[in-house]
């Protein structure tokens, strides 16, 4: 594979203060390798092995305003473990994991006003579990796991929603792999260490580069440990929590991706641990939380807790990572605002079903939206390697 140097793919992002706060505990039976995902501002949690050592369907809402979480409709199919979950704008999909009768191939979507669950195209290739998943423009990729018939893959899938279509892409470097993280970047989607076939915990990262749309997974920064079972959250902050390094050994270390590699963060507040849940919410330009818990601890128990991380972000770091969009909502034109220095960007702009609507240059960085139907949209930026951001509403 022929690799291209590029720009770095994690902006970096100074830490001004972190703390782990516990939270109301997860309400349903303690669990590990439960899968997860968020949308608008609520966290979801269901599936996994409970305590009792059976299978879970269930699935719990976290609203991270009020801190309280509440049931939602349970998964319309067999209890499973080692699940994976992507975000496609507002509709969330679960695929593959594991039941009483092995590995599954299956996808559901779940459609948090309607709060139902419909099942959509299977995976048209062999059964997996414990795969890496994340959302990318108006996509979601699986990649890596473990396959039925035992043995690790590092093949690579993408799922259209609109078409409800799957898509092979090239497989991901390196060794074939389960239990990795995967998590979108700010350039790209990341999938991070993991096992091989042999259950030995690897340290590489790579990315696949939805902007440039190459096709190609490019090396991102190594782990500073190999890691097993170690789970990522991502909100233009990425994080990796936890995981075993070898058998037994589990850790509570903490990891943000910055320009020049991993940076510690303060250790998980529920201590070492693995098969656990990690989330990311951005609360504001200046606020970035992790939410995690759940999974297995050094003893070997299943927990049910839940930790909040706070981070408080530089404000003038993070704002250079997004446009600025005026007014917002708007009816027929909005000013977009880059950062200093971003110049001859290209500018492309999506719906929420992650259709194009424009793509190319705007003078006087003005962007005619009369044309547009009402709804939301994301705006991105592009300059030589560079990449910004920013979503408005366009309103009837």
């Amino acid at each position: 594979m022929r690799f291209v140097v590029l720009a770095p793919l994690f902006f970096a992002i100074p830490l001004l203060a972190q703390t782990w706060t516990q939270l109301p505990d997860f309400p349903g039976t303690a669990r590990d390798d439960a899968a997860a995902f968020n949308i608008q501002g609520n966290l979801y949690v269901g599936t996994g092995r409970e305590v009792g050592f059976g299978l879970t369907n269930d699935w719990w809402r976290f609203n991270t305003a009020t801190e309280t979480w509440s049931q939602i409709a349970s998964l319309p199919a067999s209890p499973r473990q080692y699940c994976a979950a992507f975000t496609v704008y507002d509709t969330a999909y679960v695929f593959g994991g594991q039941d009483d009768n092995g590995a599954l191939a299956e996808l559901w979507a779940y459609y948090p006003l309607q709060d139902q669950w419909l099942q959509k195209a299977s995976l048209p290739a062999e059964a997996r579990s414990a795969c890496a998943a994340s959302e990318g423009w108006g996509y979601g990729i699986v990649a890596t796991g473990m396959l039925a018939s035992g043995e690790p893959t590092n093949e690579a899938w993408r799922y259209w929603p609109v078409q409800d279509e799957w898509e092979a892409l090239n497989p991901v470097p390196g060794p074939a792999r389960h239990r990795a993280a995967g998590m979108p970047g700010f350039n790209g989607v990341v999938v991070a260490g993991g096992a091989d076939s042999a259950f030995a915990p690897l340290a590489d990262a790579w990315s696949f580069a939805t902007w440039f749309e190459t096709g190609e997974w490019y090396p991102a920064p190594a782990l500073p440990e190999a890691r097993a079972w170690l789970h990522g959250a991502s909100n233009d902050l990425v994080l990796l929590l936890g995981g075993q390094s070898e058998p037994g050994v589990l850790h509570a270390d903490c990891w943000k991706q910055g320009n020049t590699g991993w940076e510690a963060l303060p250790d998980f507040g529920g201590g070492p641990r693995k098969g656990l849940v990690v989330l990311g919410q951005q609360e504001s330009p200046w606020n970035y939380n992790c939410y995690a818990g759940l999974g297995i601890d050094s003893a070997n128990v299943r927990k049910k807790d839940w930790w909040k991380l706070d981070v408080a972000l530089a404000i003038d770091e993070h704002a250079a990572s997004f446009i600025g969009i005026f007014p917002n909502p708007a009816k027929n034109w909005v000013k977009l605002k880059f950062p200093a220095g971003f110049t001859g960007a290209k500018v492309h702009v999506s719906d929420a079903l992650g259709r194009s609507v424009f793509d190319g240059a705007v003078q006087n960085n003005a962007l005619d939206v009369s044309s547009f139907a009402p709804g939301q949209y994301v705006v991105r930026g592009i300059s030589g390697t560079s990449l910004v951001r920013g979503t408005f509403i366009k309103l009837p």
